[in-house]
This record gives C-alpha cells, sequence and structure tokens, in this order.
C-alpha cells in the first residue's frame, strides 16, 4: 500500500513551515498597512493666508531684554516684512489681526525630542514650539518633513538626525546604526546625508577612532554632530577628536567629566572646555525630573502624566523598560536620584555663569513628556535653577536656532525672518508661565488661534496604533 507524501512529511516541518508562512503574511500586511495607513490627516483647514499685519502687540525680539511697545509685525508670504510702531506701518493691502496688546515673541524651538508619531509634532505646535530637532532619526521621519513642509498637515517643522551611531558592542540593534570600523562609519556619514538627514547624532559607546572619523567626515560635509561622546574620552583627549555642536544631557557631565561625583571643581574644567571649543550644552533638565519622580512618586506619579498622548507601542516599550526600572527603584536608588537631580540644576546654572551656550532641549518622547508640554517644563526648571527668565528664553529661540543652522531664518522677531511666533497674555519675562497658555500660535506666518490650538492638542491624542507603529519600525529594520 502506497503511503501519501503528505503523511510521512514530519508533523514538525508541516508545523514550522505553516508558522513561518503565517509570520511572512502577519508581516506582508503590516507593510501594506504602512503604505495604506500611513498618512496625516487633520480637521484644521490646511489653506491659509500666511500674509497679515498683526497690530497693537508689544514685542520681545529675543536681539535683546527690551519689550518694544506697541507694534505692528507686517506678514508676507510667510516672512517679517516689517516691525513697526503701530503709527508708522504701512500694508494697507493685508488683512490685520488685533493682538490686543499681547505680547509676542518668536515660536519656541525644543533642540531635543523624539518625535514617536505625527501626533508628537501637533503636541508641539499646540504648545508654541514651531520647529522641534528629532534626535534619534529614521526614514518616517523624513516622510514626516516633507508633508510638513508640504503642508499636508500642521505640526512643528522638524529637523531631523541621522540614525544614532553606536557601538556594536554597546548599540541598540532595534534603533542604533551599529559601527565599530572608521571607514564604514564615515560612509555611513556620507549616506544618511545624501539620504536627507540634517545632522548626525553620537552616542557614548563609540570607540575613539570610530567617533574621530564620524566628526572629521561630518566637517568635511559641513554638517553638524551632535550627541555624548565616550565617558572615557572625556577623561582623556576629547579635545583632538573634534567638537560636538551641542552636548547632549547635563546628566552626561555629571557621568563622564565629573565621574559621578559632585566636584565644582572638574564642573569648571568642563565649562572651559566647552568655552574653548565652542559647543553648546542642551541641559535636558525634563527628563531627569520625570526620572526622579517616577522613582519616589511612583504610580501616583504616572497617573499625574498625559498617557493617553503617548503612543500604545512607545507605552508598552517603556512599560518593560525605563517605566518599570524607576517604578521599581529600591529607596536608596529614589534618593540617589533626587540628589542627582538637585545637582544637574546646580551644574547647569554653573555652566551658565561660566559662559557656556545653552540649547533648550526636554527629551520629550524619551519618557513620559510630551513636546510641547515637556518644552515649557524645561524652561520653567531652568529658571528655578536660577537662570534669568530671558536666558532661558533665549536658549529656546537664538541659541536653539543656531543648533538647527537656522539662526538667520528662525529665534528672534526680526525683518526677513521666517513668521514664527507666540502671541501671549503676559510678559514671558516677568511671568513665564504665561507660556502655557498661549492666545495665538504663528508658524511660517499661518495663524493658529485658540480655537484651532485646542484642536491640534485633540488630534495629539489620534495617534498610530499598535500596528502601524510595528510596521513604521519593521519597515526601517528590513529595507533601511
Amino acid at each position: 500500500m502506497k503511503t501519501s507524501k503528505l503523511k510521512t512529511f514530519p508533523r514538525s516541518c508541516l508545523r514550522g513551515t505553516a508558522i513561518l508562512l503565517l509570520a511572512l503574511f502577519t508581516l506582508a500586511a503590516l507593510l501594506w498597512l504602512y503604505q495604506d495607513l500611513e498618512s496625516g490627516e487633520t480637521k484644521l483647514n490646511l489653506d491659509r493666508s500666511q500674509s497679515f499685519v498683526l497690530t497693537n502687540v508689544n514685542v520681545l525680539t529675543m536681539n535683546d531684554q527690551q519689550v518694544l511697545l506697541d507694534q505692528a509685525i507686517v506678514v508676507r508670504d510667510g516672512v517679517i516684512t516689517e516691525l513697526s510702531p503701530m503709527t508708522q506701518v504701512t500694508a494697507d493691502d493685508l488683512s490685520i489681526i488685533d493682538g490686543k496688546q499681547a505680547y509676542v515673541m518668536p515660536g519656541l524651538i525644543d533642540a531635543h525630542v523624539h518625535v514617536l508619531d505625527r501626533s508628537y509634532a501637533k503636541s508641539a505646535l499646540a504648545a508654541g514650539v514651531t520647529t522641534v530637532r528629532n534626535m534619534g532619526g529614521f526614514p518616517y521621519h523624513l516622510k514626516w518633513r516633507k508633508e510638513l513642509e508640504s503642508g499636508e498637515w500642521f505640526g512643528s517643522r522638524m529637523v531631523v538626525s541621522s540614525p544614532i551611531f553606536n557601538s556594536i558592542e554597546q548599540g541598540d540593534p532595534l534603533a542604533h546604526f551599529r559601527v565599530n570600523d572608521p571607514e564604514l562609519a564615515r560612509q555611513a556619514v556620507r549616506d544618511y546625508i545624501a539620504e536627507g538627514y540634517d545632522f548626525i547624532k553620537v552616542y557614548e559607546g563609540l570607540h575613539a577612532q570610530t567617533y574621530s572619523a564620524i566628526l572629521a567626515e561630518a566637517n568635511t560635509l559641513g554638517v553638524m554632530v551632535a550627541g555624548h561622546p565616550s565617558y572615557d574620552l572625556m577623561h582623556k583627549n576629547l579635545a583632538e577628536h573634534g567638537a560636538l555642536r551641542t552636548f547632549e544631557h547635563s546628566e552626561e557631565i555629571y557621568d563622564g567629566f565629573l565621574a559621578q561625583t559632585f566636584d565644582d571643581s572638574k564642573a569648571e574644567t568642563a565649562a572651559q572646555f566647552f568655552v574653548d571649543h565652542d559647543v553648546a550644552l542642551v541641559p535636558t533638565l525634563a527628563v531627569n525630573r520625570e526620572l526622579t519622580r517616577l522613582s519616589n512618586e511612583k504610580y501616583e506619579y504616572l497617573q499625574q502624566t498625559d498617557q493617553a498622548a503617548i503612543t500604545p507601542f512607545a507605552r508598552f516599550i517603556y512599560e518593560q523598560t525605563s517605566f518599570k526600572r524607576w517604578l521599581n527603584a529600591s529607596p536608596e536608588l529614589a534618593a540617589y536620584n533626587l540628589e542627582v537631580d538637585a545637582y544637574l540644576h546646580h551644574l547647569t546654572q554653573l555652566m551658565h555663569e561660566r559662559g557656556v551656550t545653552l540649547v533648550l532641549g526636554s527629551d520629550a518622547g524619551a519618557l513620559t513628556g510630551l513636546p510641547g508640554p515637556a518644552t515649557i517644563d524645561e524652561i520653567e526648571l531652568m529658571v528655578a535653577a536660577g537662570i534669568a527668565p530671558h536666558a532661558a528664553l533665549a536658549a529656546a529661540t537664538v541659541n536653539a536656532a543656531h543648533s538647527v543652522d537656522m539662526d538667520q531664518q528662525l529665534g528672534r522677531v526680526a525683518v526677513g525672518f521666517q513668521a514664527d511666533l507666540i502671541v501671549l497674555n503676559d510678559n514671558p519675562l516677568s511671568k513665564v508661565e504665561t507660556l502655557r497658555d498661549p492666545m495665538m500660535v504663528i508658524q511660517q506666518g499661518r495663524a493658529f488661534d485658540r480655537a484651532d490650538l485646542n484642536q491640534l492638542q485633540v488630534e495629539a491624542h489620534h495617534h498610530s496604533g499598535w500596528l502601524l507603529s510595528v510596521a513604521r519600525h519593521l519597515n526601517y529594520l528590513l529595507f533601511g
């Protein structure tokens, strides 16, 4: 009697084949969803005039600390063409927006965020953050940046880093470009810039020669590098390897230059290095305050955060990693975090007093914070650390504009600059908390009144679901 081939085929092979086919089908479905659903949408009117006159306003230009009273700002095609006293303005052909004696300053720039979804860019714009520097780039960020530039939906302008460069030993295989070979690193710098990434981000795991090669290649191409070098290099010959545009996190100074000691003499040496090599510091006090509160207040703090605005995929990852780590922190670790958090505020003020340029960055998207609200948190924490309000606002405007290579377009209220503005009820120099409730936000001449900002906040809670988030990242892992 003949036995069918099906019966003689091992059941384990059949089972394995079925699982493989199911996995391939699921993957195909996810990628199809990504291609089909990965598009922006908004209920806001996309057809907005970029030309008008904003009248009866008091203007903090950020050229200095002076507030210009009773001014008018003329905007044509998204650019400021005139800033004059009310009695001198001439623009009869344009529509008028009455500022009703409100205060106007440049739109905020958050130079360290992680935009995990389009909703995060909407959250930022709703809070008056007109530009963000995304510090962990993926191909979908280039897609979103293009959509924003073409006006397909509204959100903060995005400046996008390369995928993060790290060593093979220490890099995250799901999120970092891992490299040890200097020549491969140089080629990757060239490739990423050719693909459209705006700058290069480096991480502390990189070996010295690789780190040096990345900075040298970026310098040849005329692009900036931001991030943090290895702690070992901070103790030795960091200056020989070239300078970053911005050094991320005051905590990295504490961990690296200070070797986790509260040693102000070492901090003084670090400050001198920053000044001598024109390296700006992005303190990211907000994210350290988040982890400190998580470790000390546990779920009581977590329940106060806007978890509904975090994408489900990101929230799942955090619950298995960073949330879990800090929620389970021992009393000793929680107390240590409080001590470090207080010292980082002191350290940031010390760096500022010694002449180090501060650039505002919240690290929103790394824990519970969201771009926009966390940006304002960062400004308030800088002020609480003893930094004058004007200096904190400069970190979020003129200084941050330099960190995105747009200091001749953004960061000031000036003729020839982009009309990126925040209209506020009070003077932010005397009442910094007024930033939490802007009357109007203007980005590239497009005005969003309070009702528009409320709608953006609603849309900031309409984020990608599980499948789309996973498909988006699978697309990167499979196709780069």
